[in-house]
């Protein structure tokens, strides 16, 4: 356990800290609107071919729904499972779209991140970032002016 003055000292300068992490926060969420956000888009728009596929099961859990959707591409049948925060509905049918040339990646619209999710993340981040920022400033600034005084 750390003692009095050596917590003191720790604390001294933690609004740098602060504003260190403010501006790691904000490049995080640039990155995410301006980056993740179009790689996102672009694996999407690689997917062009469309199957359907049949709901066959769906499960509450808690205040979300697990659903299997079995599908058939170029005829082998697959199984998906998703995490919904509606009941798409036994039985149902739903559009898949895929890659043709590599069936790597799917897309099922309404359920698949897009690249507007990395951006709505992208700028939470970027606002707390500024927060931390604003924060660590303030705080130097009365310091400042403290020492000014003195």
């Amino acid at each position: 356990m750390s003692s009095r003055s050596q917590r003191s000292f720790q604390m001294k300068n933690w609004h740098l800290s602060a504003i260190v992490v403010g501006i790691l926060l904000v490049l995080g969420g640039l990155y995410f609107i301006f980056g993740i956000s179009s790689q996102t888009n672009a694996k999407n728009a690689k997917c062009t071919e469309k199957s359907t596929g049949i709901i066959s099961d769906v499960q509450k859990s808690g205040s979300k729904y697990i659903s299997t959707i079995d599908y058939t591409i170029e005829d082998f049948e697959k199984s998906l499972t998703v995490e919904t925060k509606k009941d798409l509905g036994l039985g149902n049918s739903i559009d898949i779209y895929y890659e043709p040339s590599t069936w790597s990646h799917l897309y099922i619209e309404g359920i698949s991140q897009t690249g507007k999710d990395d951006i709505s993340f992208g700028i939470i981040t970027l606002l707390a970032g500024g927060v931390f920022i604003l924060i660590g400033v303030v705080v130097l600034k009365k310091k400042k002016n403290a020492n000014v005084e003195l």
